[in-house]
């Protein structure tokens, strides 16, 4: 039997206070206080809908991979399937473009580099979206080795989160559709590789 619907309203509640706290103050910075000041609730309630700090970056991650999970999914076609084409729009737009997801996963690698449970848990965020793109190529490239669709997968998710890492210090683009263009560049040559064959 599945909690109230209360219990989920009220600690989604929190978890967008946690995230506002997250954002305006960095996540090493937040405490449990913060978080109960931004919520309006007392920091027992806070604790007993959320437990410690350390389930609240759990949670906070949980969040960041069913979001990128529901965005790749709402690429699929009717039939189930994601096209290259697409799938390359959602990573150069709606999944990596997104400032506020992006501020959140920075202050999630910052812990990371230091929280091996972190860093593992982060790998998975980043590794789903490794494996849809490389399943893409694999159905749309049946012909290309395994390895070459992996190192395809892999400098097209780089350029994306390169792009998002420099946007970060204030480095853009002119135009976002070039680093698009040039992740379309590598399926192509990828591509072309099967009809030299």
């Amino acid at each position: 039997m599945g909690r109230p619907p209360k219990f989920e309203e009220r600690s989604e509640e929190i978890m967008q206070a946690f995230e506002a706290c997250v954002l305006r103050k960095g996540l090493p910075a937040t405490t449990l206080s913060d978080v109960a000041e931004e919520s309006g609730l007392p920091r027992s309630l806070v604790r007993y809908f959320m437990g410690n700090r350390d389930e609240m970056v759990d949670r906070l991650i949980e969040r960041m991979m069913k979001l990128a999970q529901q965005r790749l999914d709402a690429v699929r076609d009717e039939a189930g399937a994601m096209s290259l084409s697409r799938l390359l729009d959602a990573y150069f737009g709606e999944i990596f473009a997104d400032a506020r997801y992006n501020a959140l996963m920075g202050e999630l690698w910052y812990l990371a580099r230091t929280d091996a449970h972190i860093r593992e848990r982060l790998n998975g965020v980043y590794a789903y979206a490794l494996d849809v793109l490389a399943e893409a190529l694999a159905r749309e490239m049946p012909g290309v080795p395994e390895v070459e669709r992996n190192a395809a997968a892999f400098g097209v998710i780089s350029l994306a989160l390169g792009e998002t890492a420099l946007n970060d210090f204030g480095l853009t683009m002119p135009e976002r559709t070039s680093l698009r263009t040039q992740a379309a560049a590598i399926v192509a040559r990828l591509e072309e590789g099967t009809k030299t064959c």
